[in-house]
Parts: C-alpha cells; sequence; structure tokens
C-alpha cells in the first residue's frame, strides 16, 4: 500500500467573505469552497482520491510531499490541516483519506531551525 502525506490549507475564499475554500498547494486544481471551513475541509477529504485517481490516470502521478508542514512558510497564518492518503488494499471499514494531527511544536520548531526538505 502506498501512503502520502499533504499539507492542507484552509482560509477565506478570496472572492467572498462568507465562504472558505481548502486546498493541497501540493496538488495544484484541487480546492473545494464552502460556507464553512470545515465543510471546505470535509469536501476536500472527498474530493482529494478522485484527484489522485484522474492524476494517475492521465499519467501525471502523485507528487511526494517530503515532510508534514512542508508548505506552512509559504502560505503564512492561515488555518492547516493534514491528511494521511492510503492507496491500495485497506481493511475493512478503513478510510481512504484520514486526518492527522501532528506535533505543533515539532513543525514550528522546524520552520524555525530552517530545516526544508524538498
Amino acid at each position: 500500500m502506498r501512503e502520502f502525506v499533504f499539507d492542507v490549507v484552509i482560509r477565506p475564499a478570496a472572492m467572498s467573505r462568507r465562504r472558505w475554500e481548502a486546498l493541497v498547494p501540493a496538488l495544484p486544481g484541487l480546492v473545494v469552497e464552502a460556507s464553512s471551513d470545515m465543510e471546505a475541509f470535509e469536501g476536500l477529504q472527498m474530493q482529494l482520491v478522485p484527484f489522485l485517481a484522474e492524476r494517475l490516470a492521465s499519467g501525471e502521478g502523485i507528487p511526494m510531499q517530503s515532510r508534514i508542514g512542508h508548505y506552512m512558510d509559504r502560505y503564512g497564518l492561515v488555518f492547516w490541516q493534514f491528511l494521511r492518503v492510503q492507496l491500495g488494499p485497506r481493511r475493512s471499514g478503513q478510510s481512504a483519506v484520514e486526518p492527522i494531527f501532528p506535533d505543533i511544536d515539532d513543525l514550528l520548531m522546524d520552520l524555525d531551525t530552517g530545516v526544508h526538505e524538498e
């Protein structure tokens, strides 16, 4: 089974004060807009696997993100969430997309010390 972890940006939508968008910086074109931050995040979770399947079918592949929090310094102060995606056989009832909750102190320390893996 292949496992991927992606940073997710959740922020107010640019064109509306009453809408929120969730996007994955490593996957350009994957953006979900909704009326709340959590609805946008949940919508993104539902669209992630079909989006990846389409990339694979078109021969684009799936970009690897080197570490959780990789994009935090590029997007500034927005809401952050992280998703684990498992492609391949799974146990009964196991979801393909799961939110993960890393230690935020470790993420901030990586940013402060300039640790950047490409």
